[in-house]
């Protein structure tokens, strides 16, 4: 018995949940297939950028037939900092903190309130922030448990 119905049902909500919390704050939220994608476009910073990053797999029961999955997704934010260059970038991790608290807030404990999902929870992110001179991508990957 599958309980969800749309495997990527949260994919709007959490969209419209970050667009709509952080409207004072970005310019845009994008949905690009990969952070290669992402890094390709040219991003109207600030913006954000939410990407399905990957499922983790958890315990089988039921001689496999129910698995514990998190569907993972990782939540990007774009800046560019003119002051920031490749020997004095402090000035735009400066710029990100209150971005990154924001967005904390807005997903860390999100009830996307769609059946057979939990709320959004922060976990360790494989992806590491980067950048160039003046533009910087500050990754962080959450995940919610679904129930396929």
């Amino acid at each position: 018995m599958t309980i969800v119905k749309d495997y990527f049902a949260v994919e709007p909500i959490l969209v419209e949940h970050i667009r709509t919390a952080m409207a004072d704050e970005i310019n845009e939220v994008n949905t690009p297939f990969t952070i290669e994608d992402m890094l390709e476009a040219a991003n109207n910073t600030p913006s954000i950028s939410v990407i399905y990053f990957d499922d983790r797999v958890g315990e089988n029961v039921g001689n496999g037939k129910l698995t514990t999955i998190y569907q993972q997704w990782l939540i990007v934010l774009c800046l560019q900092d003119a002051e920031a260059q490749l020997q004095n970038t402090n000035s735009i991790r400066k710029s990100a903190d209150p971005f990154i608290r924001k967005l904390l807030d807005t997903v860390q404990g999100f009830d996307p309130n769609v059946k057979g999902y939990k709320s959004f929870k922060r976990t360790n992110c494989p992806v590491r922030l980067g950048g160039q001179s003046s533009f910087a991508y500050f990754p962080f990957l959450f995940e919610t448990q679904i129930f396929t």
